[in-house]
């Protein structure tokens, strides 16, 4: 009896490692799947405080008032995994979309970038005072929804990506 009981040990045994192989193999190689860069794009547009209000500029308006502007943030984050390459990103140009309207309405701002093809990330941002006077919601979504920015890239088996976003849909009145 007890060569039968060692030979059931053996035999559950080399299942066990033949199950535990075939699952270790196929955890290894994965699903093939690749991880696409992470985007996080914030397009918010939110009324201006008293003290902001008092530092800006109101020359050549009549009659201005804290509501007559809007404060519009902008940034956009790209992580990716070294299985990317080639990521390009564009953006629009914000001070053009904002005069396209009817009139000059962007007031003043300021942008950054890091966009370092060498590194797995990069930054864009811009913070700008909109001249919104006569404009209900939807005209500032119609203004921008014609921007897009368009992130692409290409993966490591040769597969060229992209994702379009919109600013019009993306847009945030905090």
């Amino acid at each position: 009896m007890v060569k039968g009981g060692n030979l059931i040990k053996k035999s559950f045994i080399l299942t066990t490692v033949i199950l535990l192989s075939i699952s270790l193999i196929l955890t290894a190689c994965g699903t093939g799947k690749i991880k696409e860069p992470e985007i996080n794009l914030k397009f918010n547009i939110s009324d201006l405080t008293d003290e902001e209000f008092q530092s800006i500029g109101t020359k050549g308006l009549e009659n201005a008032t804290k509501s007559d502007f809007k404060n519009i943030e902008f940034a956009l984050d790209v992580e990716q995994t070294n299985e990317v390459s080639n990521r390009k990103v564009i953006k629009p140009n914000l001070k053009e979309a904002a005069n396209s309207y009817d009139r000059e309405r962007y007031w003043f701002g300021e942008s950054y970038s890091q966009d370092n093809q060498g590194e797995n990330f990069t930054k864009y941002g811009s913070e700008f005072v909109f001249y919104s006077k006569g404009l209900e919601e939807q005209a500032i979504k119609t203004i921008f929804d014609s921007s897009e920015v368009r992130v692409s890239w290409t993966t490591n088996s040769g597969e060229n990506k992209e994702h379009v976003f919109k600013l019009g849909e993306v847009i945030q009145f905090k």
